[in-house]
């Protein structure tokens, strides 16, 4: 607790949730607006919030949250480098408490995340009229979007501790986000493609789907194992 803690108070993150509300009511604004415009054709489909999710998750979780994601994670972990907090830390033999710590602090700030999305998305349908019974499978999705997160944030953790500066932690994490436009065929293998996979916005058909929200918690928890052993044994390294 008390790791967790600290790790709370010297992030320096105020920034991150006003952008990451204004990002994310950015994408419901687009999301709103396609529905507005094409309001008949979606009523014909029977499509309400599965039209808004659609058009509001695509940027928002193909962009807004790796850039947002990678950049607090990175800009705390340059902090670390800059403090020799991971030696200092090795040194009283708290880095597995340090390490513990950063790992709650960043399942904080995935579900966290998640959350201001899923909300932001409900306001939006029930200002456009939308019946709340719908709501469940788009809830449901806040478990896989979190794991997504949680793996990025690992991911970038981790470059974290071998990399040194800011820029060269932020310039390799969203290296691929390019490619993810270019050859949108490899984006499902790009890492940081994963928060889209979770609000499955490429297949809204398998939106309310149970084994497509448990296959890609799956894959999630994976990757969140991975780069959590790759994190500790980078650590250990530098200490």
């Amino acid at each position: 607790r008390a790791a967790w803690a600290w790790e709370n108070r010297k992030a320096r993150n105020w920034w991150y949730w006003p952008a990451l509300a204004l990002l994310c009511a950015g994408g419901m604004a687009i999301g709103r607006a396609t529905y507005l415009e094409y309001s008949d054709t979606f009523r014909d489909q029977g499509a309400s919030w599965l039209a808004v999710w659609g058009q509001g998750s695509i940027l928002t979780s193909m962009l807004a949250f790796p850039l947002l994601v990678g950049a607090v994670i990175a800009q705390a972990s340059a902090s670390e480098h800059q403090g020799r907090n991971w030696r200092r830390m090795a040194a009283n033999r708290l880095q597995n408490t340090m390490l513990m710590g950063k790992l709650l602090y960043m399942t904080q700030t995935a579900l966290l995340t998640a959350l201001v999305f899923v909300a932001e998305f409900a306001v939006t349908g029930l200002l456009l009229g939308f019946d709340p019974a719908g709501l469940g499978p788009y809830v449901v999705r806040i478990i896989p979007i979190t794991l997504a997160i949680l793996a990025i944030e690992l991911f970038v953790a981790w470059l974290g501790v071998v990399m040194t500066s800011f820029a060269s932690i932020m310039s390799t994490a969203l290296s691929g986000c390019a490619a993810m436009f270019v050859m949108p065929p490899l984006a499902r293998f790009y890492l940081m493609s994963l928060i889209t996979a979770a609000c499955a916005s490429r297949d809204l058909d398998s939106i309310d789907s149970m084994s497509s929200i448990a296959l890609i918690s799956v894959i999630c928890a994976v990757w969140i194992l991975v780069w959590t052993a790759a994190l500790r044994r980078s650590a250990a390294r530098v200490a």
